[in-house]
């Protein structure tokens, strides 16, 4: 399958060469290119600029090559590159790619899985058609071999995450979703807290240092370090969500206490177990940003965009946003402005901001009372 680029291109005969970043990649029939994945792609080359130590990175599951080809020539930091792919159109495509843009890299046809039990990377890659989850085992087993390392993992099974189809995320996940207002913050958590599981058998931890969810996908970058204390502490990161359908009431908690709201008395619903910790690594971040405007690339205004709610949310540091929409429906009441729901809640003396989970919702640190009074204020 195909998708025909939405950014600038040119023919060449009968094929299509496209721009993207500071690569040229060409499109060959067979090989799978998202176009849509092109910010996804923009931001985690900007974090993996942002880690600054030098990297070896292997992108396991190729395809045209597009993002670990964009990781080489965009970073400095970036000394070695493997691409690899179990399809021969795709690994014959990367290799093109790669030689049309002037890079020496490894490219290989290989099993992902195999490739990754017989190698060792610093920065592994791993960008999956529908779950990861099935990886998570073999992405431990090449990590574990570092002290320190990092893991970049793409998540595009949203309704499962999100909890449309709940047994399969108890299957795949280990974890009851929730399918409600913040279902996408969810879906992050769980990810995350999957990947932590999966990770400390071998004595590994995860700790994310880049969150993002945007359209039908979820992105986490790790930090992964090596140590048995290390792991256990992912693992205490980990907890419930209890959740309030009735008037969106939620507290996050290593284990879950009472059945009933506290605010209404209604029926409680609970999700995880999950990551209850912060979603990004402040420097990283602001690293990001600052890279973003140096680089000035070619749709750098929506990635900076993204970049700034992260780093204002970052700041307010609390788990699951508020969604002001559900609030109005729940209330019966007007839907507040955004920007006057985050003035009032700062001049109250409380963190508030934007989300780039949701377009509609707020992040605040503000109690559950204190939110719904602002609603019927």
């Amino acid at each position: 399958m195909v998708f025909i680029p939405l950014s600038k291109k040119t023919s060449v005969g009968s094929r299509q060469e496209i721009e993207e970043g500071k690569a040229k990649i060409r499109i060959c029939g067979g090989v799978f290119y998202n176009p849509h994945m092109r910010l996804c792609r923009d931001l985690t080359s900007l974090c993996a600029g942002a880690i600054g130590k030098r990297i070896s990175v292997a992108d396991v599951m190729c395809a045209t090559g597009a993002r670990g080809i964009r990781y080489k020539l965009e970073n400095r930091n970036v000394d070695e590159l493997s691409l690899s792919d179990i399809s021969q159109k795709a690994a014959a495509c990367a290799r093109k790619n790669a030689k049309l843009n002037n890079l020496e890299c490894k490219v290989s046809r290989a099993d992902a899985k195999k490739f990754m039990r017989e190698n060792s990377f610093d920065f592994l890659e791993l960008d999956p058609f529908g779950s990861p989850q099935p990886f998570l085992h073999d992405a431990a087993h090449m990590l574990h071999k570092a002290k320190e390392s990092y893991f970049s993992v793409t998540a595009t099974d949203m309704p499962v995450l999100c909890g449309a189809h709940l047994l399969a995320c108890l299957k795949n996940y280990g974890a009851n979703p929730l399918n409600n207002e913040f279902c996408h913050e969810n879906a992050a958590r769980i990810l995350i807290g999957r990947t932590a599981m999966e990770f400390a058998p071998f004595s590994l931890s995860a700790t994310p240092i880049f969150t993002l969810s945007h359209r039908h996908y979820i992105k986490i970058v790790f930090l992964v370090q090596k140590g048995a204390q290390k792991a256990a502490s992912s693992i205490k990161s980990l907890g419930f969500v209890s959740y309030c359908p009735s008037c969106c009431w939620r507290q996050a908690e290593r284990f879950p206490e009472g059945k009933r709201c506290p605010s209404c008395a209604g029926a409680l619903q609970i999700a995880g177990p999950m990551h209850l910790g912060e979603l990004w690594d402040r420097k990283i971040a602001q690293k990001m940003l600052s890279l973003n405007k140096e680089r000035g690339l070619h749709g750098w205004e929506e990635a900076g965009k993204i970049l700034g709610a992260i780093n204002e949310e970052l700041a307010v540091g609390s788990c699951f946003y508020w969604d002001l929409h559900t609030l109005a429906k729940k209330t019966l009441r007007p839907i507040i402005p955004i920007q006057k729901a985050i003035e009032s809640l700062r001049d109250a003396g409380y963190k508030a901001s934007r989300t780039h989970f949701c377009p509609t919702a707020i992040r605040a640190d503000a109690p559950h009372e204190e939110i719904l009074r602002l609603v019927r204020a």
